[in-house]
């Protein structure tokens, strides 16, 4: 996760040559909180030494990250807000972690707005700064206030990753000529994630699907997603084709009763199905379980990619 480095005199490696380096992960987006961010950040941290990670993350529930953290073999230090800024007493406590567990590589999780403080960690002694751009940042690439925000975030790490080229294309010149680029696309755990034709046929009876056309939806329920412009083309495609069924799977929160509602309001009751929050061994099934999958998300500024 090292980059060359273009942003100024780091400290010299604290490691012995050959050995990985001890990585300080600084983030707003980690488990127990569901989604994609937090995913991808648990995912890459299991194949790495756990005896060389450090995570400083942003709590949203105390307890059940409490549990979470006790189960993970690695330590977790948390920020005790819901949401980590990049404020003079967050730099300071991160600075403090940097050299407390002697870390050689600081990689913030998400760059904006936290690889902000990139220039904190190298003061502190970090031999390398990293950041991952994920989708949001496209959106903060849109507004001139933000794209300082992105530049000023280029210019002071070493390298930039990316999870697609269409995110790089849009966000490489706004970062900056000087920031190295590295794909680091998020995985999949082909073993867990195979087809499944008895647990996906199962999945259809439980929701009186057998002889439906389904079109799915794996997701937290939230605006971004774009579950509403789903169940907002699905009046048209059920005078097309009339046993669709949308199959909406993820935890409601707020927005589910938002999305409820406009489901009886367009008359959808017997062609939308919310799932609610399911168990993670049962993902994969409820992936097969459709026809299409479909997921209309949205920048920031309400842009929807198809």
């Amino acid at each position: 996760m090292a980059g060359k480095h273009t942003s100024g005199v780091g400290a010299p490696l604290k490691r012995t040559p050959g050995t990985p380096p001890k990585i300080l992960v600084v983030t707003n987006d980690f488990p127990p909180t569901v989604g994609g961010i937090q995913t991808y950040v648990r995912d890459y941290l299991a194949t790495y030494d756990p005896d060389r990670i450090v995570v400083f993350a942003s709590t949203q529930d105390p307890a059940a990250a409490a549990e979470f953290d006790s189960a993970v073999p690695y330590r977790v230090v948390r920020w005790p807000r819901s949401v980590m800024l990049p404020t003079p007493a967050t730099a300071r406590r991160m600075q403090r972690l940097v050299a407390e567990h002697d870390i050689d590589t600081v990689w913030f999780a998400a760059a904006a707005p936290l690889a902000i403080m990139a220039g904190a960690a190298r003061r502190a002694g970090a031999a390398r700064v990293v950041a991952s751009t994920h989708g949001h940042e496209v959106g903060w690439s849109m507004f001139p206030g933000s794209r300082h925000i992105l530049r000023a975030i280029g210019q002071r790490v070493d390298c930039l990753t990316y999870v697609s080229r269409y995110a790089r294309s849009r966000l490489a010149g706004v970062c900056g000529p000087s920031v190295a680029w590295e794909p680091m696309p998020g995985g999949v755990d082909t073993a867990t994630f195979t087809p499944d034709p008895v647990g996906s046929s199962e999945v259809r009876r439980r929701y009186g699907l057998v002889e439906r056309r389904v079109v799915v939806a794996v997701s937290r329920v939230v605006p971004r997603k774009g579950q509403d412009a789903l169940i907002a083309a699905f009046p048209d495609i059920v005078r097309r084709i009339q046993s669709a069924h949308l199959l909406i799977v993820g935890p409601p929160g707020r927005y589910g009763a938002f999305l409820a509602k406009k489901v009886k309001d367009l008359g959808l009751t017997d062609h939308v199905t919310f799932t609610g929050s399911v168990p993670f061994a049962e993902l994969p099934s409820h992936f097969g379980a459709g026809d299409l999958f479909a997921l209309p998300v949205r920048t920031p500024v309400s842009y929807t990619h198809l």
